[in-house]
């Protein structure tokens, strides 16, 4: 365990800098553009290609690839790893690319005047929406290939550079909301329509910073381009993705579907909202759970490999309890400190204080799901470790099918607004978390770790930090920003860190005990 959370904390470290530069670029595009119909429009299109990194790039191809990679890798047969590598950065390619061009084109060609137009924006709204997808759906190629390249790098023991990857779209995305106005760019519209410019010449960047690297110590073999021929390698991944692409991808599938719905039911800014408290959950989420999911992936799939499963359930368990032990304060303290974060991050400038409370009760209800987001999705991983590619997705397909009905009713029935939707998003991930738990019992039988132990640990010392937060915030309501960032954020932060770890010390923590090996 303490391997796993040494690779783990290296990929926290890079990604909580490229969460940083994430957050600072948020705060700059919602006072740059507010919670209008503008910045609801321009979410929107940069939710489609991010659709496709999570499905194909982060999610369901790299679901596939990787245990197949590593396991060539285990056995030493460095020379089918490599061909395995250029043929799925070939079939990519192929795939792709022709999407991409087919989408950009008709985006281009289509009518704004054919589409249904919002309250707000109207006409324009829609011709912007096109404009936008024609320029930000293209980055799909570039960030998937990315991810390839980065899970490679991942069972080749580097995980710090593909944590670092996002840094680079994050500076693209800053640099275009800073230049805009030195350019004379000073209207929304161009605003935005600059900013999709920007982050698609990142994209490019963000390829770049993993192929380099590979090429320069001989391990980027030459794409193959075209489809894959039965029985290779290569096919046996791409046949393993199809039906991984709902199981790996019910939060990317149910955010598109908030993010639509607030679009169309609420109003054209109100996914404004939803994109914001996705943004504060991916912060710890990142940091956290991704992190363990990441480092232990290719331990599962390399554990997988044994004809005895009592490693990978140790494994498991033991990735689990991690999980847990990062996930719950996480979630907690967010929820505790969450009008104050808000404030910190985004108001000001076009970002009024009208817009934090929908803000902050959307992002409450959204990160109250993070725990059981992560232990699902680290299941997830498990069962294609195991070469089970049906389970996950027949369980998400009823989910995204639930979740999408609990929306509605939520709209329906309750003044939540934003919120019942993130509400929604929680109560899927809760269930998905319990269906695959039980579900891959068939594969290997309850460990000695049981999470329960984990829960009551984590739940008991998460508490007394919750109960802690109240007390140490510093700074008054009408205090400078600097001023309430330190005293009502960064200073609760550090002590209800300090009061969690105590109290998991206190309670003989297994979990804080591997974190102190990996540190001695």
């Amino acid at each position: 365990m303490s391997r796993l959370l040494r690779a783990a904390g290296s990929i926290s470290a890079f990604t909580l800098l490229s969460r940083i530069f994430g957050l600072y670029r948020d705060r700059l595009m919602t006072q740059t553009l507010g919670a209008g119909w503008v910045q609801g429009t321009f979410l929107l299109a940069w939710t489609l290609p991010n659709l496709m990194r999570r499905l194909l790039g982060e999610g369901a191809l790299s679901a596939s690839f990787v245990p197949a990679y590593a396991a060539a890798k285990k056995r030493g047969d460095h020379a089918v790893a490599d061909e395995l590598l250029g043929q799925v950065l070939g079939t990519v390619t192929t795939i792709l690319l022709p999407i991409c061009a087919l989408v950009a084109a008709a985006s281009l060609l289509l009518p704004a005047e054919w589409l249904p137009a919002p309250e707000h924006g109207g006409v324009e709204a829609m011709r912007l929406l096109l404009l936008l997808n024609a320029v930000l759906f293209p980055y799909a190629l570039p960030v998937c290939l990315t991810a390839v390249l980065s899970g490679a790098m991942n069972t080749l023991g580097a995980f710090a550079l593909p944590a670092a990857v996002p840094i680079v779209m994050n500076l693209f995305w800053i640099a275009a909301l800073l230049l805009a106005g030195p350019m004379g760019i000073t209207v929304d519209t161009e605003i935005a329509s600059w900013a999709a410019v920007c982050l698609a010449i990142g994209g490019v960047a963000q390829l770049l910073l993993v192929a380099v690297p590979l090429w320069r110590v001989g391990a980027l073999p030459r794409p193959r381009f075209g489809l894959p021929r039965r029985g290779t390698p290569a096919f046996a991944v791409f046949a393993a993705m199809t039906p991984t692409v709902l199981g790996m991808s019910l939060n990317q599938i149910s955010s598109l579907l908030d993010q639509l719905m607030a679009y169309v039911l609420v109003a054209p800014g109100a996914n404004t909202y939803v994109y914001l408290a996705n943004r504060l959950l991916l912060f710890p989420h990142a940091l956290t759970a991704m992190a363990v999911a990441v480092a232990v992936f290719p331990r599962l799939a390399t554990d997988a490999t044994d004809d005895d499963r009592t490693v990978l359930r140790r494994t498991l368990d033991r990735a689990a309890a991690a999980t847990i032990f990062v996930t719950l304060p996480a979630a907690m303290g967010l929820i505790v400190l969450g009008h104050d974060v808000v404030r910190v991050l985004f108001e000001g400038g076009q970002f009024t204080a009208e817009d934090v409370r929908p803000t902050v009760l959307t992002s409450c209800c959204l990160v109250a799901g993070l725990p059981f987001l992560g232990i699902a999705q680290l299941y997830a991983r498990a069962f294609y470790a195991v070469g089970d590619m049906r389970t996950p997705p027949r369980i998400a397909v009823r989910l995204v099918i639930g979740n999408a009905a609990l929306n509605l009713l939520l709209l329906w029935t309750t003044d939540l607004g934003t919120a019942g939707l993130a509400l929604s998003s929680s109560l899927s991930s809760l269930a998905n978390a319990i269906l695959l738990a039980r579900a891959f019992r068939k594969h290997a039988a309850a460990g000695a770790v049981p999470a329960a132990g984990a829960w009551l640990r984590a739940t008991v010392a998460t508490t007394a930090m919750c109960v802690t937060l109240p007390f140490v915030r510093f700074a008054a309501e009408e205090a400078s920003l600097g001023a309430r960032a330190l005293g009502n954020v960064v200073a609760p932060i550090g002590i209800g860190v300090v009061v969690y770890f105590v109290c998991q010390l206190l309670l003989r923590s297994p979990e804080l005990q591997a974190l102190r090996r990996r540190r001695a």
